[in-house]
């Protein structure tokens, strides 16, 4: 990746007042706007350059490792010859010697402190202008091994080889053995926690991020950020390998060292650096993992048969085998393999509110799946995890009380989220899945076949399906919201019918009393003309209010996805009836079951008041035919389209809707609702 450097800074790294301070210059003086800028400076990315990391990885720890077992033999005064296991690392490295001879001889004899170091990692960046920013990292930290190898190398030999000997007096190596047990010099190398093998470990996560770079950075959304400050994380690499090669030469040449204030902020530098890395890698590994779980739920859900209690386990852990089910009825833990063998399963998935409606639909389809025991039925619980854990507990424990079925044991994490949210699109709503042993995927809205016709979609075919969908709307929605005593007389013998329902009281007053009067009328009494009024809720009773809408909703998302047409096409009459939720007052004029028309409140009103001017019509026409050519001349004189708001239903649902009052499109919009206090699982 290629960065863009800024302007060359025209400031000083450090304030002009304290340029002269040695000891007491501190690292918040150098603040990350002020590196970044430098080093940006120093710069010059060149694509072609390619360089095995993971090789220069392996060599530079086999070094400093090996070193450090001598160093531990050392301060131990262990006698004889270490045996050493040979390290996996390529031999056959095209190791650019001049390039690591130019940085060790920049790092060599270099004063102590802040400053010195800075300018000393600018010089090195300088030499590394173009090449990757880990690699520079990796680079610097080989040139230093090569020295740090090269002197316990000579002390390993120093009494046994003449040669050894004589360069160890030469570089001093006798000196550095003094400071194997001072405090600084195990801060810097030897422990697992020092600076040195923090740089190691520090590379080591650079690299793997980097690695992640040939993945979507849309999908891994904490790639980017985690990028952007590699360049940062490398300046602080080899400042800190500069001051610790520093630290060395003040011990060979017995001057002053690093102050210990300057190597506790390096410390703790290092440890933020690190801190930040794991943070990083810890997510965007995560969100790898779940981009690899949600291909592999596209493939084995929609393209290859796949045992069914693989796909749930995967679903809900990311695992081949996930915890067991609670059995509803025993309320004892059940294998998932054991519980699914052989078996259809319908999925429930919903949050801990699911509504008393649906539980009792969902029991009298349990109920009807007994008799022949293929089918399973699975509830996974959504916990929302802002919410207190005490209080999802007790309404977990509470919900599943009611449930004989099979349970998913609390947790307030799914592994397969995106894969319910995108592919099966659920929302708020229960969201009921339905598939066969092999993980095809029969129904993803069967939560609308339940609330439609509860136990008589068993068993889940296309074939049954079909034969409820013959059935007319009123018949299927209508009829079980009244509880008239003669609207199944009245159908079977085709009569006339004004279903009607309504928010307002004076309107339904006003439509009651208007059609007695036209019921008592002499004219139309001498006719023979007769028709029927059934009303289907009452504004007391707002739970079943909501169901009845809930169900012509259902019938409305069933009908176009399982025919897959547009609203239009399928259900005019039923879209309209939901357009009128929240009037005053509205009609549904049919023969039978058959609907002729559905009105709004006023129209329907209209129509009846206005009886005396077009009943002679009905010399000529059917009652319906009457009533409707009346409705619709009044409609054109005042016409308007409506507007339908869709729930938040899970589950497909159609897009492309036409008015039904007119043959255009609906237009759709954004709606943006709060949804504080819940977050995505």
């Amino acid at each position: 990746m290629s960065f863009l450097p800024p302007k060359k800074p025209t400031t000083s790294l450090v304030h002009p007042k304290l340029q002269n301070l040695k000891e007491g210059l501190s690292l918040d003086h150098f603040s990350d706007d002020v590196v970044t800028n430098h080093i940006y400076t120093k710069h010059r990315e060149d694509d072609r350059i390619r360089i095995d990391i993971d090789s220069y990885i392996l060599l530079v720890e086999s070094i400093i490792i090996t070193a450090d077992r001598i160093t531990d033999s050392v301060s131990r005064v262990i006698e004889g010859r270490i045996a050493f296991s040979g390290d996996a690392y390529s031999a056959s490295l095209n190791l650019p010697l001049c390039t690591l001879h130019r940085i060790s001889t920049e790092l060599g004899c270099k004063a102590a402190g802040v400053e010195k170091a800075h300018e000393t990692t600018m010089e090195i960046l300088n030499i590394l202008t173009t090449y990757p920013w880990e690699a520079k990292a990796i680079l610097s930290l080989a040139a230093f091994a090569m020295d740090y190898g090269d002197l316990w190398h000579l002390n390993h030999y120093f009494k046994t080889d003449p040669l050894a000997k004589t360069l160890a007096t030469i570089k001093q190596v006798p000196e550095l053995k003094k400071h194997l047990d001072t405090p600084k010099y195990r801060q810097l190398f030897l422990s697992p926690k020092c600076l040195i093998y923090g740089c190691m470990k520090a590379i080591k996560y650079m690299k793997e991020i980097k690695d992640f770079s040939k993945y979507d950075m849309k999908e891994i959304t904490e790639l980017s950020s985690a990028i952007r400050q590699i360049p940062l994380f490398t300046y602080w690499v080899i400042h800190i390998i500069v001051a610790a090669r520093t630290e060395i030469s003040s011990c060979l040449t017995r001057t002053q060292g690093q102050s210990q204030k300057y190597l506790n902020e390096l410390t703790e530098k290092m440890s933020s650096i690190l801190s930040i890395l794991e943070t990083n890698l810890q997510t965007i590994r995560q969100q790898q993992e779940e981009i690899n779980l949600y291909k592999w739920l596209v493939d084995h859900i929609d393209n290859f048969p796949t045992e069914l209690h693989l796909v749930v386990s995967k679903l809900l852990e990311g695992k081949n085998e996930a915890t067991p089910f609670i059995d509803g009825t025993t309320k004892r833990k059940v294998n998932i393999e054991n519980a699914l063998r052989r078996k259809k399963l319908v999925l429930v998935i919903s949050g801990l509110n699911i509504s008393e409606e649906d539980m009792k639909a969902l029991h009298s389809v349990y109920d009807e799946l007994g008799r022949e025991d293929k089918y399973k039925i699975v509830w996974i619980p959504i916990i929302n995890p802002n919410e207190p854990y005490e209080e999802n507990r007790r309404r977990y424990e509470y919900v599943i009380s009611k449930m004989p079925w099979y349970i998913v044991q609390f947790t307030t994490k799914i592994a397969g989220w995106r894969f319910l949210e995108e592919n099966w699109q659920l929302r708020d709503d229960p969201l009921v899945v339905v598939l066969d042993s092999t993980s095809k995927v029969e129904f993803t809205n069967a939560i609308h076949l339940i609330r439609v016709w509860g136990s008589e979609v068993v068993p889940f075919s296309n074939r049954k399906i079909d034969i409820l969908l013959e059935k007319t709307w009123p018949e299927s929605t209508i009829l079980k919201f009244t509880d008239h005593p003669r609207v199944h007389n009245w159908i079977n013998q085709e009569k006339n019918i004004i279903f009607y329902g309504g928010k307002d009281p004076n309107w339904i007053q006003q439509f009651e009393e208007k059609v007695i009067d036209i019921k008592t009328d002499p004219w139309i009494r001498s006719k023979g003309i007769t028709f029927e009024i059934v009303r289907i809720i009452r504004d007391d009773d707002p739970k079943l209010m909501s169901r009845f809408w809930i169900t012509q909703w259902g019938f409305f998302i069933v009908k176009s996805q399982i025919k897959g047409s547009s609203a239009s096409e399928t259900t005019e009459d039923i879209l309209r009836l939901i357009s009128y939720e929240n009037e005053n007052g509205w009609g549904i004029l049919a023969v039978g079951s058959e609907p002729v028309l559905v009105g709004r409140g006023n129209l329907i009103l209209a129509v009846l008041q206005d009886f005396n001017k077009w009943k002679q019509i009905l010399n000529i026409k059917s009652f319906p035919d009457s009533f409707r050519d009346y409705f619709n001349e009044l409609a054109l004189k005042t016409h308007q389209c409506d507007r339908v708001v869709l729930p938040g239903f899970s589950g497909w649902i159609p897009m492309v809707v036409n008015c039904p009052e007119c043959p255009r499109f609906m237009d759709t919009g954004i709606s943006f609702k709060c949804c504080h206090g819940r977050a995505r699982i």
